[in-house]
């Protein structure tokens, strides 16, 4: 897939405004291009709600141990806000080329180990565009 040069635009300013932080800028990339090229700011406010929910609930649940009250819990709305991101990306890819869709499927949206932390270093990515997006609604 060929990133347009907006798409390529708000990336090299989302990242400049993270510190040059991003984790998965070239998927955010892609998720961008994705949702422009479908017309859909529904499908990228949704995955960017459920990114930004899930890296709050990381925040909070990595600052305890298992033995804090409400360990529990937290445990299930991560694991909630993790289905909920999953959920939200399967249907962004489920009609694109098959090379990212496989890739999608591989990084986010199997069931193996390393799921777990590329989805939480994308819900970081989407937090830190959320942050933006909140910013510049204070400054007009």
């Amino acid at each position: 897939m060929e990133i347009s040069n907006d798409t390529q635009a708000v990336i090299e300013y989302l990242d400049n405004y993270s510190g040059n932080n991003l984790r998965k800028k070239n998927d955010m990339a892609t998720i961008f291009e994705l949702a422009a090229t479908k017309d859909s700011a529904e499908i990228i406010n949704t995955i960017v709600f459920s990114g930004t929910s899930l890296w709050k609930v990381f925040g909070v649940l990595r600052k305890q141990t298992p033995q804090s009250e409400g360990y529990k819990q937290l445990e299930n709305e991560f694991a909630a806000s993790m289905n909920e991101l999953r959920s939200n990306l399967s249907v962004l890819v489920e009609e694109t080329e098959e090379e990212i869709l496989q890739r999608f499927h591989d990084i986010y949206l199997s069931m193996n180990g390393g799921v777990i932390r590329n989805l939480t270093d994308l819900a970081h990515d989407l937090a830190q565009f959320k942050e933006l997006q909140n910013e510049m609604k204070r400054n007009g």
